[in-house]
């Protein structure tokens, strides 16, 4: 495996599971209640975020699973767990939010990294990627090892810009779509978002059923 293999693999890969552009809506809908400014400040944020998050699992995720004694099935149940929830608030949200509540969202920058980095954007099957991507990567610290390095990490970072973007310009690609549009995509965004999550524990689920088969 190259460079350049490495990174269109776990570019093209991480694409389609975080989903940048679909998963702009649950964006928006998250920070609704948030100053246009405030909003572009925290997609920046998420970016960051994810990307320090999966450069931490590629470069200790083996590491830190063999410590614990985890195994992928596990960390992709957890996950789609912490998805499905995600996805059931923002369903049974209401539209508006009490004075209070927007005080409390303004003061608070957990959102960025919880729910918005973990698990929307770098969640359990992205974790499950990074991880299987690292796997490929001999750890004997040669030329190409690190040069497999440099391609996963390249791949990585191309993605969070591209995540950065499409955050960054949520408001105004849904802004085109009106209020009532926008709750719309918002409330379809978040059905998705709960499907994708049942998807990941059933993933789990299967390969909680394949290691038992195994043991037996």
């Amino acid at each position: 495996m190259t460079f350049l293999e490495i990174l269109s693999l776990i570019f093209f890969s991480l694409f389609p599971i975080i989903n940048p552009i679909g998963m702009s809506s649950v964006f928006l809908g998250l920070t609704r209640h948030f100053t246009r400014k405030e909003r572009h400040k925290t997609a920046y944020k998420v970016a960051i975020y994810s990307a320090l998050l999966l450069l931490g699992v590629l470069f200790f995720g083996k590491e830190i699973l063999g410590f614990f004694g985890l195994s992928l099935p596990f960390i992709r149940i957890a996950g789609g767990l912490l998805v499905s929830f995600t996805a059931w608030q923002m369903l049974n949200s209401t539209p508006k939010l009490s004075d209070a509540e927007k005080k409390e969202s303004k003061n608070n920058d957990d959102i960025a990294f919880f729910p918005l980095t973990l698990p929307i954007t770098a969640g359990a099957g992205a974790i499950a990627i990074t991880i299987a991507t690292a796997l490929k990567i001999p750890d004997d610290f040669s030329q190409h090892s690190i040069a497999l390095y440099l391609g996963a990490v390249t791949g990585l970072l191309l993605m969070m810009i591209v995540v950065a973007i499409c955050y960054r310009f949520s408001d105004t690609i849904f802004q085109k779509l009106g209020k009532t549009g926008t709750v719309v995509v918002t409330r379809l965004s978040a059905f998705i978002l709960l499907a994708i999550g049942l998807q990941i524990i059933w993933q789990g689920a299967l390969g909680l059923i394949i290691i038992a088969k195994h043991v037996k």
